[in-house]
C-alpha cells in the first residue's frame, strides 16, 4: 500500500518523464526547422532532400515502436531506457560532424529508435503505471516537457546556430542529452509502484483488488481484431499529417512570407510554451469532460490555428496561431496515449500503446512527403494550409468512429476517466 507521510514516488515519476520529453523529445520532434537553411545552405542540398531524414527518423521509430512496447516487459527499465538515450544523444553527435546528405540519413535511424524507444512509449507507460486517477493531467504534464523543452532549446539553439553554427549546435544537443538523461533514468525510474512496494495512485484497496483492475481490458491481439483500433490509428496517422506538416515548414513558411528568421524561431519558442498549457489544459479536459467534447476541443484548435497562420506575418495572428496549434498538436501526443487506455483499457497497456505510436511515427513519416507533394503543386505554402484544414476534419471524423465502436468492455466515454477506465 501507499505510504503514508511524504511524497507519493510517482510524482518524481512525473518529473522524469517531464525531463526526458524536454530534453529528448523536444529536439528531435520539434526543432528541425531552425537547422533547415543554415545546413542547406552551407551543404548545398535541397530543402526537401534535407528533410527526408526527418521522414527516415519516424519511419524507425514507427519499426521500434510495437518492439520497444515488448522489449519493456523483458529487460529492466534502466537498462533499457538507457540503452535507447543513448542512441539518441550519438544520433546528434554524429549529425555534428555530418559532411554528406546520407550522413544525415544514416544517423536518422538510431535518432527514430530512441524517439520511440526513449521517449514518448516509456513515459506514457510509466504514467499509465503510476496514476489510476489524475491520469489525464499527469500524462499532459509529463508530455508537456515536448512543449518546455522547445520554449528553452530554441533561443539557444538559433543563438547557437548565429554565434558558433549548426555543428556545434547539434553537438550541445547530444551531450545535453547525455548528461541530464542517464543519471535521472539509472537513479530515479521505476517501472512499476509494485517496485517501490506501493500501490498506484488513486488505488487504496487491497493489492488483490490492483491485480483484478490491472487486467480490466483487451489484450493486444484483441484489440486487433476490433474496428475501433484501426481507426483509432489511422486518425492518429491523419493527425500526424496534420501537426508535423507544419512543425517542419513553419520557419520557412514564415521567412518566405516576410518574416524574420529570429521572429520565426521566437513564434516557434512561443508556440512551444503553449504547448506546456496546452498538454496540460488537454489532459483535464479528458479527465473531466470527456473523449468526445475534447476531441472536438482539439480538432477545431487545428483548424482555427491554420486560418490564423495564413496571416503568420502579423503580430497578433502570429500568436494567435501558436496558441491554437498547441492545442492542436495534443491530437498526436495526450490524445494516442489516453485513447489507448480509455478505448481498451490497462491489459497489456505497453504492448498495445506501442502498437498505437507506429502509427503516430506513420503520421510524422510521411509527413514531409505529403507536405512536400503539396507544396510542389504551385511552390507555395497555401495550398498546403487548406489542405491541412481539410485533413484536420478527417481526423475528427476518424477519432469519433473509434470511440463509438469501441470495445463492450469500456464504459460510456463521455463520463470521467476516474470512472471510464
Amino acid at each position: 500500500m501507499n505510504k503514508k507521510g511524504g511524497i507519493f514516488y510517482g510524482w518524481w515519476i512525473l518529473a522524469a518523464g517531464f525531463v526526458i520529453m524536454t530534453f529528448l523529445y523536444a529536439p528531435i520532434a520539434n526543432l528541425v526547422s531552425l537547422f533547415t537553411k543554415p545546413v542547406t545552405e552551407e551543404l548545398g542540398f535541397g530543402r526537401a532532400e534535407f528533410t527526408m531524414y526527418y521522414t527516415i527518423m519516424a519511419t524507425t521509430a514507427m519499426i521500434t515502436a510495437p518492439i520497444a512496447g515488448r522489449l519493456m516487459k523483458k529487460l529492466d527499465i534502466r537498462v533499457y531506457m538507457t540503452l535507447f538515450t543513448i542512441l539518441g544523444a550519438g544520433a546528434y553527435i554524429g549529425f555534428s560532424f555530418a559532411t554528406e546528405l546520407i550522413h544525415f540519413q544514416l544517423f536518422a535511424v538510431p535518432m527514430g529508435m530512441a524517439l520511440a524507444g526513449a521517449g514518448m512509449i516509456p513515459v506514457s507507460v510509466l504514467i499509465t503505471n503510476w496514476f489510476h486517477t489524475k491520469r489525464g493531467l499527469s500524462l499532459g504534464i509529463a508530455l508537456s516537457g515536448t512543449g518546455f523543452g522547445s520554449m528553452i532549446l530554441s533561443p539557444l539553439v538559433t543563438w547557437i546556430i548565429t554565434d558558433y553554427g549548426w555543428r556545434t549546435a547539434y553537438l550541445t544537443i547530444g551531450i545535453l542529452i547525455l548528461v541530464v538523461l542517464i543519471p535521472l533514468i539509472v537513479f530515479v525510474i521505476k517501472l512499476s509502484p509494485a517496485d517501490k512496494g506501493l500501490l498506484p495512485l488513486g488505488e487504496e484497496k487491497a493489492s488483490n483488488m490492483m491485480a483484478k483492475k490491472e487486467s480490466v481490458g483487451v489484450t493486444q491481439k484483441e484489440a486487433f481484431k476490433t474496428v475501433s483500433f484501426w481507426v483509432l490509428c489511422l486518425g492518429i496517422v491523419v493527425g500526424g499529417v496534420v501537426v508535423n506538416s507544419m512543425i517542419i515548414n513553419l520557419v520557412p513558411y514564415l521567412t518566405d512570407i516576410g518574416t524574420t528568421a529570429q521572429h520565426a524561431a521566437l513564434l516557434l519558442s512561443v508556440a512551444s510554451a503553449m504547448v506546456i498549457v496546452a498538454k496540460l489544459l488537454v489532459g483535464r479536459l479528458y479527465d473531466k469532460i470527456g473523449l468526445i467534447k475534447t476531441l472536438v476541443f482539439i480538432v477545431a484548435s487545428d483548424i482555427i490555428c491554420f486560418l490564423f497562420l495564413m496571416k503568420g506575418n502579423l503580430l497578433i495572428p502570429g500568436i494567435l496561431y501558436t496558441v491554437f496549434s498547441a492545442l492542436g498538436s495534443t491530437a498526436v501526443t495526450v490524445t494516442p496515449a489516453y485513447l489507448t487506455a480509455a478505448l481498451f483499457g490497462e491489459k497489456e497497456y505497453s504492448a498495445k500503446y506501442g502498437a498505437v505510436s507506429l502509427f503516430t511515427s506513420l503520421g510524422a513519416a510521411i509527413a514531409p512527403i505529403v507536405s512536400g507533394l503539396i507544396y510542389n503543386i504551385n511552390h507555395s505554402y497555401g495550398l498546403l494550409i487548406k489542405m491541412l484544414i481539410v485533413f484536420a476534419v478527417v481526423e475528427f471524423v476518424l477519432f469519433f468512429v473509434a470511440v463509438k465502436t469501441k470495445p463492450k468492455f469500456a464504459l460510456n466515454s463521455d463520463i470521467p476517466q476516474k470512472e471510464a477506465v
